[in-house]
């Protein structure tokens, strides 16, 4: 019985010693599983990280396209995290970017980690308002996504024209990447510090000299990393979105209407016989009439090409005027009859503006016309003064102009011109001076002020002088060297641009 307890005991022994090793060498998998359930947390939170997109908005519709655009983004917490327009346009003033541009949008990510812009114009194109929106990616500033854009005539319906655009604009969102992180230095080594030299004793005799200093180890200073410099290639018309108005666009029609005070005063230069009669409408003030008498005034300009073209052709226009008076009388040598009198002044011709300066505040203009004056003394039961000559000047000639935006609402006009009498109507006929010469000269100053982006008021002043060399002969009815024949005016007018 002995002898077989042990038996059983040691077969348990050797049991146990076989099964042992195996269950140390069989495989563990319980890492690997760990390991899988790291990868797919990783995954998800890469999918659930939120976009960085800022808004930027310009145009007459811009308060009302950012709110719309940065209400689509607030909707969506989980995809997207929206930065302030002022952080953007803080970041581009201090790098000196245009954050609309590929390069400006890439540098302004790459400084608040963004991974896409959104730019919204809200710019006028011909006659209508239009939403146009681009997405940029941060990683390179390239437009993932730009939809054809949308032409809201009010504000109200801007928040449609969005939404309308939303899908094309979400597709290109997603694509979007932020910029890759700077490159970080790598660890500089430690310098190893020296042993400190040995101290020797205290020598008994003379003084301990001072301990001599040892120097400050230099601190170490790390590399600074360079970022390479983007090579700022021409933005591509696709590409640019600018709220300015396109080169070259000039406005279809322009033109004012307004009341406008004359006066009139011609005078004769060495009248042999004393018998030619000046005359004065208006206040007389050292043979120079003031304006007095009322006169509706207007013109206008039409360039027909200006919807058609965007260069040199769409700058030319037609032009027309017209001064025509009201109520006006004049009197007879004696002063005792009254006549009915008409001052009339029409012109038409050709206008060509050539803009120049920054963002084409000024315009330098050549404008040719042919035009008629007409001063006219009715008569008064069949009889009219025979000493004053009813005269109609027909000119044509060439004015020069020079136009410039002073400030915002503020512009300036200026012309001069030479106009050739072709005919003065009685004061050329053969009763008064068959053989004379004639010239004349214009000129005007006017200055607007801009009420909107269509209508201003302006102040005009303006003088139109006309000169004669009479050349008599003995015989003729009338002797004099020449004569001056001035209408200075002043008008207040509505103008219009469009």
């Amino acid at each position: 019985m002995t002898r077989t307890r042990h038996v059983s005991a040691a077969a348990l022994l050797g049991a146990a010693l076989l099964l042992v090793p195996a269950a140390y060498a069989a495989p563990k998998k319980a890492p690997a599983k760990t390991a899988q359930s790291a990868t797919k947390k990783s995954k998800a939170a890469k999918v659930t990280e939120a976009r960085r997109v800022a808004v930027l908005a310009s145009g007459p519709h811009a308060d009302a396209a950012r709110d719309v655009l940065e209400a689509e983004l607030a909707r969506r917490p989980a995809r997207y995290e929206v930065v302030p327009e002022s952080a953007v346009r803080s970041a581009a003033s201090r790098l000196g970017q245009d954050p609309t541009t590929p390069a400006g949008a890439a540098a302004v990510a790459r400084e608040l980690g963004l991974s896409a812009v959104l730019v919204a114009d809200s710019a006028t194109v011909g006659k209508k308002q239009q939403v146009k929106i681009t997405v940029r990616n941060g990683k390179d500033g390239k437009p993932l996504a730009a939809p054809a854009a949308a032409k809201p005539a009010t504000v109200k319906l801007v928040p449609l024209a969005v939404k309308r655009q939303w899908t094309a604009l979400e597709r290109g969102l997603q694509k979007s990447r932020a910029p890759e992180p700077a490159p970080v230095a790598p660890p500089q080594p430690v310098t190893p510090v020296e042993p400190e030299p040995a101290v020797k004793p205290a020598t008994p005799i003379a003084e301990t000299p001072p301990p001599t200093k040892t120097p400050d180890p230099e601190p170490i200073r790390k590399p600074v990393v360079v970022a390479p410099k983007e090579d700022k290639a021409p933005a591509k018309p696709d590409d640019a979105v600018s709220p300015q108005p396109e080169p070259g666009r000039g406005p279809l029609v322009e033109g004012a209407l307004g009341l406008k005070l004359f006066g009139r005063s011609l005078r004769y230069k060495d009248d042999v016989f004393g018998v030619l009669r000046p005359y004065t409408l208006g206040t007389d003030v050292g043979g120079f009439a003031l304006p007095g008498a009322p006169q509706f005034a207007g013109d206008v300009t039409v360039y027909p090409l200006a919807p058609f073209q965007q260069g040199a052709l769409a700058r030319l226009g037609i032009t027309g005027s017209i001064d025509q008076s009201f109520g006006l009388k004049s009197t007879g040598s004696t002063g005792a009859v009254s006549y009915p009198t008409t001052a009339r002044e029409w012109t038409a011709g050709l206008r060509y503006v050539m803009p120049f300066g920054a963002a084409q505040r000024y315009g330098f203009e050549v404008t040719g016309a042919y035009g008629m004056n007409t001063f006219r003394i009715d008569a008064v039961d069949g009889e009219r003064p025979l000493d004053l000559p009813n005269v109609e000047y027909k000119t044509a000639g060439l004015t020069l102009g020079l136009r410039a935006a002073l400030s915002e609402k503020f512009d300036f006009n200026f012309r001069l011109g030479y106009q050739h009498p072709l005919d003065s109507g009685e004061l050329s006929s053969d009763a008064w001076f068959p053989r004379m010469s004639a010239g004349a000269v214009t000129g005007s100053a006017t200055l607007a002020y801009r009420l909107n982006r269509i209508l201003d008021v302006r102040l005009k002043a303006d003088l139109r002088r006309y000169f004669f060399k009479f050349n008599p002969e003995p015989g003729d009815p009338y002797v004099a060297g020449g004569a001056v024949d001035q209408y200075p005016g002043l008008s207040l007018q509505v103008g219009f641009r469009y």
